[in-house]
C-alpha cells in the first residue's frame, strides 16, 4: 500500500509526496519522536536530542504544507543547492535531523566566510564530498529535503542547533575546536 501511495506521489509532484509525508508520519510521530520517512537507503536513524513534544507534528506539517514556492530569498538554484545537501547529508534522518543539516548550511551562506550564497558553501573545496549530479530528484526523499531547504532558507523553524555551522557524522571525531552544539540524529553540531 504504501509503495503505491510513494509511486503515486512521485508522479503528482512535490505537494503531493509531501502530503503523503504528512499521512505516514502523523501515526509515527505520535507515538514516537521520530518519524518514519520513506526512504531508498539503508541508513539507520540515531538517537534524537529530546524534541519539544509539540515541535515534531508541527515540524512535520509545515513540511508537508510548505508551498511549491514561497516567497523566500533564496533563488531556485540556491534551494536547489540546498535541498541536494539535505538529501546527501541526512535524507534517512528524522526531519529534526534534516533541519539541523539545513539550518547549519545556511548559517554558513549568512557568515559569508565559506563562500557566497549556499551554492558557495555547497561547492566550497573541501568542505561537501557529494556528486550533485547523483541526487535523485524524482524521489518522495527529495521532495522532503526541498521541503526542509524552504523551510531552512525562509527562516520559518527555530534553529534546530543554535547557530550551528559546521557539523560531521556521529560516528566520526574529526577532533575539531570548535563549541559543540548538539548531537541530532547522526549528527553532531558545532559554531
Amino acid at each position: 500500500m504504501v509503495r503505491g501511495a510513494i509511486i503515486w506521489a512521485k508522479k503528482g509532484g512535490a505537494h503531493i509526496a509531501a502530503l503523503l509525508l504528512f499521512a505516514i508520519a502523523s501515526p509515527a510521530a505520535a507515538d514516537t519522536s521520530l518519524p518514519v520517512l520513506p526512504g531508498e537507503d539503508d541508513r539507520v536513524m540515531a538517537e534524537v536530542a529530546t524534541p519539544d513534544a509539540a515541535g515534531l507534528p508541527a515540524l512535520v506539517r509545515m513540511v508537508a504544507t510548505v508551498p511549491a514556492a514561497p516567497a523566500v530569498a533564496a533563488s531556485d538554484t540556491e534551494l536547489d543547492c540546498l535541498a541536494t545537501a539535505v538529501w546527501f547529508e541526512s535524507r534517512g534522518e528524522a526531519l529534526e535531523g534534516q533541519l539541523a543539516v539545513a539550518q547549519a548550511v545556511v548559517n554558513r551562506a549568512k557568515s559569508g566566510r565559506w563562500g557566497k550564497g549556499i551554492c558557495g558553501v555547497i561547492h566550497a573545496p573541501r568542505q561537501f564530498n557529494f556528486v550533485s549530479a547523483r541526487v535523485q530528484r524524482s524521489t518522495a526523499t527529495f521532495a522532503t529535503a526541498l521541503a526542509v531547504a524552504r523551510i531552512a532558507a525562509a527562516g520559518l523553524w527555530h534553529d534546530m542547533a543554535e547557530g550551528a555551522h559546521s557539523f560531521h557524522a556521529a560516528r566520526l571525531n574529526p577532533g575539531w575546536r570548535l563549541t559543540r552544539v548538539a548531537k541530532i540524529g547522526n549528527h553532531v553540531f558545532y559554531r
